[in-house]
């Protein structure tokens, strides 16, 4: 099976290129050139800090005000490096892309993006273990890190979660106890007004899936019947590229139960209406370990998908 070298020589701050896996600094630098290039457009901000210290950032998009939001965020599991490269080309193409389609997608709403959310297991993945899923403050006198989506304070502790502190699923010892989810969900409550995210995106890798809520029971949200209509949407505009296939689905009845997870906090507690995690390739060949040469047309699809997406939001009239 493939698998990519942790080791290599320091090369400084390259530029994304969407060919191969960057560093957290890397897209931090990436992200402050395109802060600095287009300042009416995009707006930095920074969540707060994490166990060790880095600053969890993300940027908002707006090219036309008076917008309803999306908020995306990515690489909450350190290992799944594809979500930060995808949404980063996302990023790219909501800027510089000529055309139409992405144009009126990316001028639809407003875009709220995180690329890496769990900052200090994505660097230690890059620098120490490529397949460390969780953070890394201690959670025992012998092991470290909590997985920080199953650290939120809805249903928190219900289901499928592992009390061992050296499990890769410990959702932590209470819900929010970990700076990173803490603060994510104290930046979301005092900067963006209440009601104005209508669609709420967490991104993993690797399966292939668009769930919706529920993941702690097998029950199925409400309004299942828009989700899926707008999962499908996705999925067919995905589809045309290269004939990936998605399957969509509720998390507890595709995946198994858990819970704590932030798509069920996003709609359980927020009430944002359309709520997923995206599962990006591959879906079982490579895991985790996405092959390079694999990046961009995982990135191609993905905004594919979101123009089906957006155009099948608007259609049920959220923005």
């Amino acid at each position: 099976m493939y698998r990519r070298k942790l080791s290599r020589k320091k090369v400084g701050n390259r530029p994304l290129d969407w060919i191969t896996y960057h560093t957290l600094n890397e897209i931090y630098y990436w992200l402050d050139q395109i802060i600095q290039k287009f300042p009416k457009v995009v707006k930095g901000f920074d969540v707060g800090r994490s166990y060790e210290g880095r600053l969890i950032r993300g940027i908002k998009l707006s090219f036309k005000s008076g917008k309803k939001a999306i908020f995306i965020e990515s690489n909450i599991h350190a290992r799944e490096w594809i979500t930060s490269a995808a949404v980063t080309y996302l990023i790219k193409e909501l800027l510089f892309s000529t055309n139409p389609s992405v144009r009126k997608m990316a001028e639809s709403v407003d875009w709220w993006i995180i690329p890496v959310l769990n900052v200090d297991g994505f660097v230690y993945a890059h620098e120490k273990d490529r397949m460390w899923r969780k953070s890394r403050k201690p959670s025992s006198p012998n092991c470290f890190g909590t997985d920080l989506n199953r650290n939120f304070d809805y249903q928190w502790g219900e289901v499928g979660d592992n009390t061992d502190p050296c499990s890769m699923v410990y959702p932590g010892p209470h819900p929010e106890s970990e700076p990173e989810i803490e603060q994510f969900v104290k930046f979301i409550n005092q900067n963006i007004p209440e009601g104005s995210i209508k669609i709420y995106i967490a991104l993993h890798s690797a399966a292939q899936l668009v769930l919706s809520p529920w993941s702690h029971t097998e029950d199925l949200p409400r309004n299942y019947k828009e989700m899926k209509f707008v999962a499908e949407a996705f999925i067919q505009a995905l589809y045309k590229r290269n004939g990936t296939e998605y399957t969509f689905g509720t998390s507890a009845n595709t995946l198994g139960k858990f819970s704590g997870g932030s798509k069920d906090w996003a709609y359980a507690v927020k009430g944002i209406p359309i709520a997923f995690t995206i599962e990006l390739p591959d879906n079982g060949e490579f895991g985790f370990d996405l092959p390079e040469q694999m990046i961009l047309p995982a990135c191609k699809e993905l905004v594919d998908g979101f123009v089906g997406m957006i155009k099948a939001v608007k259609q049920l009239g959220y923005i």
